[in-house]
């Protein structure tokens, strides 16, 4: 977070103070570590349950820093004096023993001497990605627009992705794929206002014509719409499909097994969102079908997405790898196999300095094939890349298996271990978007955050920053600006996860957004990127920038302050009453309140409650069963009057809140 809680604040202004001091840097380590260490003591000791609040968090680093070198000094000193006393007694075993640990926690002094030069024990993460400074040159028919469309009930909260271990996926299982997970209306609304949003068109046909405009105009073919015979890709993230059809991932019929090493149920494009879109793209825009791709080129389309897809639009082309051979065809199960392309196209920019292996490759013919691409990630973030999003999705656009060879441009090639941090290396990602026949080719960009995970093959969770607060993300992301709109996604994915360990805080490691500097602004180019070899260069792609907090959300276009990123969010929260004459039996104390606000539900039925702010923005949300008390944690709200909404039966109710 680039603007932490009001506690996290005040900490770091009297860590700023002192460290803007002119002082020894001992003494200021000193000062820093015994406030720190005094405030984590008096604040967690009471509740150890705080020890997980922000503010513990941000002192966390300083306190730990103190007490490791304060275990040192002290332990070397106790130890030597031990040395002294047997070796004076003839006892030559204890005094070697305690000579041993002597230099053990001289050894932890050292290393914690060096820890604290320049009096800042450990880097804060919220230093590396300083809010509202956009980099580059926005894009888009609204410049620097992104459209985050939030609707809690597109997913169903009670989905637990768990299976019944019988070896095939049936009714049986729990997955976040399946209809009764997935609100499919809802999505199709979704969908709609987010295209009207980034077009500013009042319907979705208006809304597809600009689209297309915008594209042909901003890449020199005139001022047209859509032409016949114009084809289109909608690339998904079928990251767990790859694979032979020996049945390592799936059966000879590409249905998906629930009993391998991968879990069957990881975190991939929702086939609902692709769903919508293709109605959007057959019914609002007037593709033909037989103009219109879907996959990921490098993976199989699975059984359960080719039959829902299948079923209403049976003349699209569904793509298929390494399919099921005979001795005398390819029994490709209506898929459309792919092939590759016969000279390379790709040409990495690094030209093998970082990536030995990886100087050029070949691409699928399809991204020859095509006019236009509708690139859906699943937001994620990842143990190699910290993030991914719109340009590594495009890692299942490469041929070779896995993509493994383009892994050391990444910020830790080998998963969990950011070797390369920092800014202003090469960046594999940054190629990728340069490239004319992938990211070149972009309609618009997608982000599906209905069902997020922290790794590339990890299994969906649920969300804890606001406005989520232990549900499900339920988000799409859209915009024309590939820049901005990872971005967004990149500030949401570091909000969320913001671990103690390497692998828990992926997205905040140090240099993850060093791609989206060089995409934005030539200038910060480390080496010439022209993927293409075609001596086109692109001074920048998008605008960079990151939020002024995870609570509100807001870039410099939103701020006035900029010409930065502009979020639009889309969802309207519930804010009126439809019966102020009807009151419910519920309580919320304490009120004002510090941290914990509980509501006590006293109706003989459960009831639906939502904390929103004075502007109308949905904060918390959730449901309270009868007869029951929800303690809701609502301490790194900013001070200030917020409104619970209480909703029951079609009927609404308003009580302030003031938070201290």
């Amino acid at each position: 977070m680039n603007q932490a809680p009001i506690a996290v604040r005040k900490f770091h202004k009297v860590m700023s103070f002192v460290k803007g001091r002119k002082l020894h840097p001992k003494i200021i380590f000193f000062t820093l570590g015994i406030v720190s260490t005094l405030w984590f003591l008096i604040r967690v000791i009471p509740k150890p349950s705080r020890a997980s609040y922000p503010c513990m968090q941000a002192t966390a680093p300083y306190m730990s820093a103190f007490v490791l070198w304060l275990t040192g000094f002290g332990g070397a000193i106790f130890s030597a004096k031990k040395v002294q006393f047997h070796w004076s007694r003839s006892q030559y075993f204890l005094a070697f023993l305690f000579l041993i640990s002597t230099t053990s926690f001289f050894i932890l002094f050292q290393y914690s001497n060096q820890r604290t030069a320049g009096a800042a024990p450990f880097k804060i993460h919220n230093q590396y990605f300083p809010a509202n400074e956009p980099i580059g040159t926005a894009q888009g028919i609204f410049l620097g627009r992104v459209s985050w469309f939030w609707n809690p009930y597109a997913t169903n909260e009670l989905c637990t992705n768990t299976s019944n271990n019988n070896g095939v996926i049936d009714t049986g299982d729990d997955a976040w794929f399946m209809a009764k997970n997935n609100n499919s209306a809802i999505l199709d609304t979704m969908i709609i206002e987010s295209l009207k949003t980034i077009s500013g068109e009042e319907n979705s046909s208006l809304a597809w014509d600009a689209l297309f405009h915008y594209f042909n105009e901003t890449h020199g073919f005139g001022k047209r719409g859509y032409s016949v015979g114009e084809k289109i890709l909608i690339k998904t993230n079928a990251t767990s499909a790859y694979g032979g059809v020996s049945g390592e991932k799936y059966d000879a019929e590409l249905s998906r097994n629930d009993d391998t090493e991968i879990n069957p149920f990881s975190a991939e494009t929702n086939p609902y969102v692709v769903l919508s879109i293709i109605k959007q793209l057959v019914n609002e825009a007037g593709i033909p079908q037989n103009m219109i791709y879907i996959g990921d080129p490098a993976r199989n389309t699975y059984k359960e997405f080719y039959e829902l897809w299948h079923n209403d639009f049976p003349d699209i082309h569904y793509l298929g790898n390494n399919l099921i051979h005979n001795e005398l065809e390819i029994i490709s199960l209506g898929r459309t196999p792919v092939a590759l392309t016969e000279e390379n196209l790709v040409f990495y920019s690094d030209q093998g300095n970082v990536m030995p292996d990886a100087i050029q490759d070949k691409l699928f013919t399809v991204f020859e094939d095509i006019d236009y691409l509708i690139n859906i990630p699943t937001l994620k973030a990842h143990a190699s890349a910290g993030i991914t999003l719109s340009a590594k999705n495009h890692f299942g656009s490469l041929p070779r298996t896995w993509a493994m060879h383009v892994h050391q441009g990444l910020i830790a090639p080998l998963g969990d271990d950011p070797e390369r941090e920092g800014y202003g290396l090469y960046r594999i990602q940054t190629d990728i978007m340069m490239h004319k026949l992938l990211s070149g080719k972009n309609l618009i960009m997608m982000v599906d955050g209905l069902y997020p995970s922290n790794d590339a093959l990890a299994v969906p969770e649920k969300w804890d920053i606001p406005p989520f607060s232990g549900h499900w993300c339920s988000s799409i992301f859209m915009s024309l600006d590939p820049v901005a709109i990872e971005s967004v996604c990149h500030d949401f994915l570091r909000a969320e996860y913001h671990g103690s360990t390497i692998a828990e805080s992926r997205p905040n490691w140090f240099g993850v957004d060093d791609y989206l500097h060089q995409a934005a602004d030539s200038a910060l180019w480390p080496v010439v990127y022209d993927p293409d070899q075609d001596g086109i260069l692109i001074a920048s792609l998008g605008v960079h920038e990151h939020w002024n907090d995870s609570l509100n959300k807001e870039y410099t276009r939103n701020l006035e302050t900029g010409n930065g990123i502009e979020l639009v969010k889309v969802h309207e929260p519930i804010t009126g009453i439809s019966d102020q004459s009807k009151t419910f039996d519920i309580q919320a104390y304490p009120n004002p309140t510090l941290d914990i606000l509980n509501i006590k539900n006293n109706e003989k039925s459960s009831i639906q409650y939502q904390i929103i702010s004075t502007k109308g923005d949905l904060l918390l949300h959730g449901a309270i069963p009868a007869l029951d008390t929800a303690p809701l944690n609502i301490n790194y709200l900013q001070s200030g009057t917020y409104i619970l909404v209480i909703e029951k039966n079609g009927l609404s109710q308003k009580i302030k809140i003031i938070k201290q």
